[in-house]
C-alpha cells in the first residue's frame, strides 16, 4: 500500500460515536462495530510500523503537555494569593480574551472581572464570603490531585492516598473559613474549572473511582479510600468510616446554624452511622461487631424514620447467620 491511500485507509479506521435523544434526554449509543477491511500483509506491516512511531510522538506530546500543566498548579498552589492570581488569570483568558468582543464589550467585562478579584481579595469581605483565596488554593490542589490520579496507573493508585488525606485535613483545619462564596466554589466540579478550559484539559479529568468535587468527601471515601483499605488494609475499615463521618460533622458544623447542624445530628449522622455498621458488616474482619454497633444505634434512635427498615436488615442478616452456622 502507498503513503497516498494511508489518509483515506485512516477514514475507516476512526472510531466514532452517536447520540439520540430520548424521553427527552440525551443518551449515548454504543458506537457500532468498526467494519472489517481486507489488508494485505504488506499494508499491515506498514500501518503497524507507522501506528507505533505515533504512538511513541502522541505519549511525548501528551506527557509533555501535561507536564507543563502539573507544574504551573504546583506553583500556583503554593500560597493563597499564587492560586488566587493564577485563577484569575484563567478567568480573564477564557472569559475575555478568548471571546470576539468589541471593545466596549471587552472593556465591560474587564471592568466586570477587576470588581470581582476586587471582592475576592478584600479581607474585609471574608467574614461573609469565607476565605476566597484559601478556597482557590484548595481548588487547585484538588484539580491538581484529580489530573494525577487520571494519570496513574490503577496499581499505584495507592501512592495517592496521602496526597487526598493531607488534602482532607486541610479543609478540616480550615474549615471555619470555607463559608459563603468560598463554601460555594470549592463545592463546584474542578471540571468546569476556568483553569480546565484555559489549558483545555477536559480530556484529563474523571474516572469511576475518583470524584472531581473537592467538598465530596462520601464519594472519596467510596470511590477511592474505602476500597484501598479494604485491598491493602482491612483492619483499618472501621478507622477510615469514623475519619469519614468526623469529616462530614466537622464541615457540616463549620457551615451550618446550630439548629440545622443540631438537626443534622438527629437525622443524617445516624444514617451515616448506619452505613458504617452495615459496610463493616460485609466486608469487615469482624462482622459480630458490625451486628452489635447496629443493634445499639437502633436502640439509640428508635424514633428515626430509618428506624424499621434498620431493623428489617438486622433480622435478615441474623437468619443469615442462622442458615449458615
Amino acid at each position: 500500500m502507498t503513503m497516498k491511500l494511508f489518509p483515506t485507509l485512516l477514514l475507516f479506521l476512526s472510531p466514532f460515536a452517536t447520540t439520540v435523544m430520548a424521553q427527552g434526554q440525551r443518551q449515548e449509543v454504543p458506537p457500532a462495530p468498526l467494519p472489517a477491511v481486507p489488508l494485505t500483509p504488506q499494508q499491515i506491516e506498514v500501518i503497524t510500523k507507522q501506528l507505533a512511531e505515533l504512538d511513541k510522538q502522541v505519549q511525548e506530546m501528551r506527557g509533555s503537555t501535561l507536564a507543563t500543566v502539573l507544574a504551573k498548579l504546583r506553583t500556583a498552589a503554593a500560597s493563597d494569593a499564587a492560586a488566587l492570581s493564577f485563577y484569575l488569570d484563567c478567568e480573564k483568558l477564557v472569559n475575555v480574551e478568548r471571546k470576539d468582543l468589541d471593545k466596549t464589550e471587552e472593556r465591560q467585562r474587564k471592568e466586570q472581572m477587576e470588581r470581582m478579584a476586587e471582592r475576592r481579595t478584600d479581607r474585609n469581605a471574608n467574614d461573609q464570603d469565607g476565605d476566597i483565596g484559601l478556597a482557590t488554593r484548595l481548588h487547585l490542589q484538588y484539580l491538581l490531585l484529580t489530573l494525577e490520579a487520571h494519570e496513574t496507573a490503577p496499581a499505584d493508585k495507592e501512592k495517592l492516598l496521602p496526597k487526598l488525606q493531607a488534602y482532607i485535613q486541610d479543609v478540616l483545619a480550615n474549615a471555619e473559613k470555607l463559608k459563603g462564596r468560598a463554601a460555594g466554589m470549592l463545592a463546584r466540579d474542578v471540571g468546569g474549572s476556568p483553569v480546565v478550559d484555559a489549558y483545555q484539559i477536559q480530556r484529563f479529568i474523571g474516572g469511576p473511582d475518583w470524584t472531581t468535587r473537592p467538598l465530596d468527601f462520601g464519594q472519596m471515601w467510596d470511590r477511592f479510600i474505602l476500597p484501598n483499605y479494604r485491598e491493602q488494609k482491612p483492619e483499618e475499615l472501621a478507622a477510615q468510616w469514623d475519619a469519614r463521618i468526623n469529616a462530614e460533622g466537622t464541615m457540616r458544623k463549620a457551615q451550618m446554624p446550630e439548629p440545622e447542624f443540631v438537626i443534622w445530628t438527629q437525622q443524617e449522622l445516624p444514617v451515616l452511622k448506619w452505613s458504617r455498621a452495615e459496610y463493616l458488616l460485609r466486608f469487615g474482619p469482624t462482622p459480630v461487631n458490625a451486628l452489635k454497633d447496629m443493634l445499639d444505634l437502633i436502640k439509640a434512635n428508635p424514633g428515626h424514620p430509618s428506624a424499621p427498615n434498620w431493623l428489617e436488615t438486622m433480622r435478615q442478616a441474623v437468619k443469615s447467620g442462622e442458615s449458615s452456622s
